[in-house]
């Protein structure tokens, strides 16, 4: 083999070695996409309405209990209507800028964990989002997910969110969610200054469809033509 054929393979393979680490990195990154936050009157204003699911569920908590398959919650509590309520605006029947006649989780303490058990859904979900409806004071949330090792997927923050007002005012409700294609062990939302808060709406579904982050495509692309030249210059000097 001559020194130009060395080099060439030598160039060919440091173009494979960098090719396959932006690869790889884009597609980590193409692979999970966060939602919102967005406003959320009902289950028609979710990004995950009308998915192609394997499995889909939508807690409401409209029957007093947190109980959709495969799902627990590291504190907190459904709440009723009281005047004091601020479930999602459509959960009375009518939108109609007022949440307090429908059920939402109230939390005492600055988070909330929402585990997805895989053993109970057969999968991880893919998708997965809650609904935050109320706090005083007015602050900072901010949402977070875990992919299926319970390493950060990131953070989405909505500042300064609130009313100001505790009489169930939905205008301010603000979904947050988000896709990742190996699948989500567990979301948490988090209002660092205060311990009176509401989310509602939990959802979580199994996508159908994967798809494939397009750089990858055209990296590999490139990797191929870049052995032919190698081979190539390597049968004509031969």
């Amino acid at each position: 083999m001559t020194i130009f054929n060395k080099l060439s393979m030598m160039t060919a393979g440091a173009i494979l070695t960098a090719l396959g680490t932006i690869a790889t990195s884009s597609s980590v990154h193409a692979a999970t996409t966060f939602f919102g936050p967005s406003p959320y009157q009902s289950f028609n204003d979710s990004p995950l309405k009308g998915g192609d699911y394997s499995y889909f569920y939508l807690e409401d908590f409209e029957d007093g209990a947190l109980n959709t398959p495969g799902v627990t919650s590291s504190n907190g509590q459904v709440n009723g209507p009281e005047p004091l309520r601020d479930s999602v605006d459509a959960d009375d029947g009518l939108i109609d800028g007022n949440g307090v006649n429908g059920y939402s989780y109230y939390l005492a303490d600055n988070s909330v964990i929402f585990t997805f058990d895989q053993n109970v859904l057969g999968s991880l979900p893919t998708d997965a989002g809650i609904t935050w409806t109320d706090s005083f004071p007015i602050g900072d949330v901010v949402f977070e997910a875990f992919n299926a090792d319970n390493v950060s997927l990131g953070t989405i923050v909505a500042s300064y969110l609130g009313d100001g007002s505790v009489a169930g005012g939905t205008a301010e409700d603000r979904f947050f969610g988000v896709f990742n294609t190996d699948g989500i062990s567990a979301i948490k939302i988090s209002m660092p200054n205060s311990t009176d808060w509401e989310v509602d709406h939990l959802q979580y579904g199994l996508s159908n469809s994967k798809p494939v982050p397009e750089p990858v495509s055209i990296l590999g692309s490139l990797a191929a033509g870049a052995i032919g030249v190698c081979l190539r210059q390597r049968q004509q000097k031969n």
